[in-house]
């Protein structure tokens, strides 16, 4: 939010320098106001977790109290972009299609204590946003409308009387078409007439909002492979019983979601697919991740086509389609390779045709023309297809290996060291042993989901020989190269069918855990890493299985801290407080009365086992502004023990012996504001 200026010619040097503020950092415009200064406040904690001796850290917001009356307008940006309140409409969507409209909403107000018009401008549209725009505006008493919904032209004016507040809504279209998360926008300003009467700066009588629109639409990631009845890419025509399995997983790398998607599979010359009835036969299947619902796939009556209509597919969400196909035997394949591909389209822009049209193969597919948004001039862009595992070889040994985990997910501490994941690499396969020698099968270990405060330990991914879980002392580290780990070094001669080997992989956390505005709370932020296993090539003549994957995720958790404040008469009753930790200005925050503290300490560990031990919570009071009043309580959410207290001018200093998991500890204390910010009481 941009907010205007404190009138500096109304205030005494002594008032301004008691607010520690000056002219470029005050948060309202004041007028003909004495004796007011404002209370700063925030509270800090240590700990340890089970298991860890390592102290971790807690910081909370900042809360003020100003003892002042004001007088004041903002304009906020409040659409839903997770900042709700701030100077900034962020990520607000937009079709890709030209002629898209979008609204963005802000809220005008009248902080002050005079009647006032506003002259609402916009300005520095960027890449042609808005080519056109209207402003409609609805005047508001609290939550009761004042009046009509009325429009205004750009430069026009709305008056606001003392309390009032007017929701905003620009609508603004675009004129061309454009790529995935293209980003644009254009700056509103409400200009006051009442400032501007008053002689005020440019800055002092103006509020900004900035409105970015960014292109929103889904891109699909096409994979498309095959595996024969032999499990690798030999088909063998002569044999009746032979047949290919293909796989589809079309996944949504958009920023939006997809809506009644149509994918389609036409089968190549030589093909054709199992139907009911016949020997072979699976049905086809269609599976859905997350929260997306899966449709049914149907074969054509001449089983040279499968399709899945109506299909949707949520951002970050995977729809996968098996099916079984065998010898077309009115068509016979010729030729040595058989290739075929996967189509996806979708109605983006809503008209009732699909515009998205998108083949797993791009430019090989010649029978279609794509239409993606994609921007393919970026590095490892969205929606990158890949078709070059789903050819066939017509012409019995099988390779199989899987990777599995003994613990796919942990919750750490926020600064932790040696949480260690076991992952089990097996050779599934028939009559081959893998990783015989070196450079035939690799292993990476790699972030999936990335942060920067999460570390894989790739200088100790080791061999866990003894099956202990942890690393020892003689147990094989192993060495990392640019193609990753390689199995043969932690197999030593090889895996024969159904032997396996044990990896072991460490992380650590360096997190921090602040709810101040300025500070950094990682608290929740996880990382995901995979470990896929990578055949380099066929195996006495038998052909690289697919990769394999599996993935493990550590969070960071701890303790939560957070605080509130109420202000009312001193000795109030707790239950009564309404409790906040926006700044308070004005009614009885006025010397004499007291501030009410509440903080609040969450042990976010959900696993029983991590217990928060000695949490220690200090608050610095900004004395003598404020006094101690010596009325600490406390209280917890479960069993544990309530805190106790401390007091060492202005050290307020709070200790859990523990807190169990998902349990939150609370204290309450009040604070006498002074006259004027001294020792002087009323």
């Amino acid at each position: 939010m941009k907010t205007t200026m404190f009138k500096r010619s109304v205030l005494t040097a002594g008032i301004v320098a008691a607010m520690s503020m000056t002219a470029a950092n005050a948060a309202d415009v004041v007028y003909d106001e004495d004796n007011a200064f404002s209370v700063t406040n925030k509270a800090t904690a240590t700990y340890t977790v089970a298991n860890n001796t390592t102290e971790q850290k807690a910081e909370s917001n900042e809360v003020v109290v100003n003892v002042t009356e004001t007088g004041a307008f903002s304009l906020v940006a409040k659409n839903d972009d997770g900042n709700i309140g701030d100077d900034l409409n962020e990520n607000v969507a937009i079709n890709p299609s030209s002629g898209s409209s979008v609204d963005f909403s802000h809220t005008l107000s009248n902080d002050g204590n005079i009647s006032d018009t506003y002259t609402i401008s916009l300005a520095n549209p960027s890449n042609s946003l808005p080519a056109s725009a209207t402003i409609k505006y609805q005047i508001k008493e609290g939550n009761t409308n004042v009046g009509n919904s009325e429009t205004i032209a750009i430069g026009g004016t709305i008056t606001l009387k003392p309390g009032q507040t007017a929701d905003l809504t620009i609508t603004a279209t675009s004129n061309s078409d454009r790529v995935i998360g293209h980003n644009t926008s254009f700056t509103v300003t409400a200009t006051s007439a009442y400032l501007t009467n008053k002689g005020q700066t440019t800055a002092d009588k103006r509020a900004t909002n900035t409105n970015n629109a960014i292109t929103t639409t889904p891109v699909y990631a096409i994979t498309k492979s095959a595996t024969t009845n032999l499990n690798n890419k030999i088909f063998d025509t002569n044999n009746a019983n032979a047949y290919v399995d293909y796989t589809i997983t079309v996944k949504n790398e958009g920023n939006i979601d997809g809506t009644a998607v149509k994918i389609t599979d036409a089968l190549p010359a030589g093909l054709v697919a199992i139907k009911t009835g016949e020997d072979n036969y699976i049905a086809p299947t269609v599976v859905a991740s997350g929260t997306s619902t899966a449709k049914d796939a149907n074969i054509s009556t001449t089983g040279k086509e499968i399709t899945v209509i109506g299909q949707d597919i949520k951002m970050n969400e995977t729809i996968t389609v098996t099916f079984r196909a065998k010898k077309d035997t009115t068509t016979p394949a010729t030729g040595t390779n058989i290739t075929n591909y996967a189509l996806v389209e979708d109605d983006v822009d809503g008209n009732g045709s699909f515009d998205l049209v998108d083949s797993s193969g791009d430019d090989a597919d010649t029978s279609v023309s794509e239409k993606t948004y994609e921007d393919t001039t970026a590095t490892n862009y969205k929606g990158k297809d890949s078709n070059s595992n789903a050819t066939i070889t017509t012409s019995s040994q099988t390779r199989n290996l899987t990777v599995k985990s003994n613990t796919l997910d942990k919750e750490v501490a926020l600064i932790s060291q040696n949480n260690t994941y076991i992952y089990t690499i097996t050779n599934k396969g028939t009559d081959i042993t893998e990783a015989a020698s070196p450079d035939k099968v690799y292993f990476t270990v790699v972030p999936t989901v990335d942060d920067a405060n999460i570390t894989i330990n790739e200088a100790e991914v080791f061999v866990d020989a003894n099956d202990n879980g942890s690393y020892d002392s003689g147990e094989t580290v192993l060495t990392k190269t640019n193609k990753g780990y390689d199995l043969n070094e932690a197999a030593k001669s090889g895996l024969a069918p159904d032997e396996f080997v044990k990896i072991g992989v460490t992380v650590n956390t360096n997190g921090s855990g602040s709810n101040l505005a300025s500070g950094t709370n990682n608290i929740d932020d996880s990382e995901t890493m995979a470990i896929t296993v990578l055949p380099q090539g066929p195996v006495a003549g038998t052909p690289a299985p697919a990769n394999t994957s599996v993935s493990s995720t550590t969070t960071m958790k701890g303790v939560s801290l957070l605080k509130y404040q109420a202000v009312a008469a001193c000795k109030a009753d707790l239950t009564t407080l309404s409790w906040t930790s926006d700044p308070i200005s004005g009614g009885e925050a006025k010397p004499g009365n007291c501030v009410y503290y509440k903080i609040t300490a969450e042990n976010t560990f959900t696993d029983a086992t991590n217990v928060i031990s000695g949490l220690i919570v200090t608050d610095t009071l900004e004395t003598p502004k404020i006094e101690y009043e010596k009325d600490f309580s406390s209280e917890t959410s479960g069993s544990s023990l309530a805190a106790t207290a401390t007091y060492s001018k202005p050290n307020l200093v709070a200790t859990f012996d523990n807190l169990a998991a998902n349990e939150t500890g609370t204290i309450y204390f009040s604070a006498k504001i002074s006259q004027t910010g001294s020792t002087n009481q009323p």
